[in-house]
This record gives structure tokens, sequence and C-alpha cells, in this order.
């Protein structure tokens, strides 16, 4: 026979998925939550679409920065930076705006293919960061 679960309020567990997520740098979870009306249902779909929309974009930035395709690059970093910062994603707000400033810039490439890099990194581990949230937040609900 199953042990009987304990009855959860659907709130708690997603008010524990956005506390897990404010333990990633560069995460203002306050900011993005205000964003939403302080869902924390909203606001963990919303990153986990961000994060699903960009999956391809950040690895075509580094292309793009190899190539030297300032004006490709200034326009892919310059939505990105938006979205990011409406969403409290300050780490990848601020590198998608430095990258896109070097783009503007005609910086070197060296330094595109560096900024490219770390916001590809950035959005590597907010990806993972979400998931184990989510996986998480999944097994203490079965609990």
């Amino acid at each position: 026979m199953d042990k009987p679960r304990p009855v959860t309020n659907p709130s708690d567990s997603e008010s524990e998925t956005t506390m897990r997520l404010r333990g990633l740098p560069g995460l203002d979870v306050d900011a993005g939550l205000a964003f939403v009306g302080n869902s924390a249902d909203v606001y963990v779909r919303l990153l986990n679409r961000f994060v699903q929309l960009h999956e391809s974009d950040v690895h075509q930035m580094i292309l793009q920065a190899e190539d030297a395709q300032w004006s490709a690059l200034q326009k892919l970093a310059h939505s990105i930076k938006g979205g990011a910062a409406t969403l409290g994603l300050s780490g990848l707000a601020g590198l998608a705006k430095q990258l896109e400033e070097a783009a503007c810039e005609d910086a070197p490439r060296a330094r595109l293919v560096e900024l490219a890099k770390a916001l590809e990194s950035d959005h590597a581990a907010l990806s993972r960061h979400l998931a184990q949230a989510c996986v998480d937040n999944t097994a203490e609900r079965r609990t």
C-alpha cells in the first residue's frame, strides 16, 4: 500500500522553486517576479521559455562573432538583452549589452568571441539551474 502523501499547496512548491532560483548568480528573482505580477508559476515558465527560445541563438552568436558579422551579432545581442533584463536575468543582460556595444564599435573578433562564449556559458548555467530546480520541486511533490 502506498504511503499517504501530505497535501501541499501548489503555491508553496512554486515558491520553493523560486527560492532555489535565488541561488543563481546574475538572476534578480524579485525583479522577474514583479514583471509577472508575483506569479512564481508564470515566472518559471517564462524563464524556461527564454532558455528554449535562445538555445540556438547563443550558439549562433559565437559563429557570428567568429565570422565578424557585427550587424547580425548586434541585433541578436540586443534581442537577448531586452528579454533577459525583463526577466531579471541581470548577468545575461549585462553580457548581451557588452556584446551589443562591442559589435557596434567593431571590436576585435577575439573580444566578440570571448563575450559570446561567456553569454553561452551563462545561458547554459541558467538552463541547468532551471532544470535542477524543477526536478527538485517535482521530487518534493511526490514525497
